[in-house]
């Protein structure tokens, strides 16, 4: 039995699938298998995965109709094996001893349910996409991981090695109409699984226009919010009453769905001279200054300012009144 399963989705891939199958042939840990499901390409990916499945016994290929990456996860997880699931894309490259490093670590204390790495970009790489690989890279603790889970997704998903058994109690992956990753890492958190993070990258990311995130509506911005909203009601920390921080167009965002929630918004708080004193969400929640708002420290306080930078200058000021992130405040942007 191969200790782990590699599930890897492949769609129209054959010009980048062979630098795929190379990066994972190479892998010092052999003890593995690869479970590539093609998902009803038009090119040449099938007969290239054929190809590397004749030469190597460890490959399986599944090969059917397009029926879209969730499906082509859920097919490859059935089909799969071994006690840890790898995630891969036809399109990166691994490290050749990204498994096992990460399995090294799996298998020392403390304990770790998903172990991600940090990834390099590879391919024409925009200012947004870099900043915020930055920002995902330079989170590694279970604690930075689960604090920002409302942010962005600070897991790169074809870096990820987990347990299968946490995976299957999390119930794998759903199709919500977002981002399957984000939904699995919010499922886990809820069912008390441990991440970490290499601070090695061992994963080269490709970056492009045909990427899934840039093309598909379950990776777009409004899917986002949905999602982050969906588990932000279900978060113990989700008590009345919860002050947001920001009366900018995503700070009204939140407080006019947390109204709808049913959870008080006492006040939304601004630096802003010319917002403070007035009210938003129909005259039902007034603009505090920073001064105001913590002189009373009302429950729970939602950071939900979109505006670069933003965040390290709100979660100073919170910090500097002892408040504790993933305790006393929370970023949702």
């Amino acid at each position: 039995m191969p200790l782990v399963s590699i599930l890897m989705p492949v769609f129209n891939a054959a010009a980048t699938l062979p630098a795929a199958l190379r990066s994972i042939s190479s892998q010092t840990l052999r003890e593995w298998e690869l479970i590539a499901v093609n998902d009803g390409s038009g090119d040449a990916s099938l007969e290239i995965l054929d190809r590397a499945a004749q030469k190597d016994r460890r490959i399986r290929v599944l090969s059917g109709a397009h029926v879209g990456h969730i499906e082509s996860l859920r097919s490859a997880t059935a089909l799969a094996s071994a006690p840890l699931l790898a995630r891969m894309d036809a399109d990166d490259v691994m490290h050749p001893r990204r498994l096992l490093v990460q399995v090294t670590r799996l298998d020392s204390p403390p304990h770790v349910d998903v172990l991600a790495t940090r990834v390099r970009s590879i391919g024409p790489t925009g200012e947004g996409m870099r900043r915020y690989i930055d920002w995902q890279n330079g989170l590694l603790s279970h604690q930075d991981l689960v604090t920002n889970f409302f942010v962005e997704s600070p897991i790169a998903h074809p870096t990820v090695l987990m347990r299968r058994d946490i995976f299957e109690r999390a119930g794998g992956y759903h199709d919500p109409g977002w981002a399957e990753d984000f939904d699995l890492w919010h499922r886990m958190r809820e069912r008390g699984a441990r991440f970490e993070k290499l601070p090695r990258a061992l994963l080269s990311w490709r970056d492009s226009d045909r990427r899934l995130t840039r093309t598909h509506a379950m990776y777009s911005e409004k899917r986002f919010y949905e999602a982050k909203l969906y588990f932000f009601k279900r978060h113990p920390l989700c008590k009345s009453p919860v002050a947001v921080w920001g009366a900018g167009p995503t700070g009204r965002d939140w407080v006019r769905d947390l109204l709808r929630a049913g959870i008080d918004v006492p006040h939304v708080i601004d630096i802003d001279p010319k917002k403070i004193g007035r009210t938003i969400a129909n005259g039902r929640v007034k603009v505090v200054s920073p001064d105001d708002a913590l002189s009373t420290r009302p429950g729970l306080i939602l950071g939900a300012v979109g505006s670069r930078g933003a965040r390290d200058l709100i979660r100073a000021r919170l910090l500097d009144q002892q408040l504790a992130e993933g305790r006393d405040f929370l970023f949702v942007a």
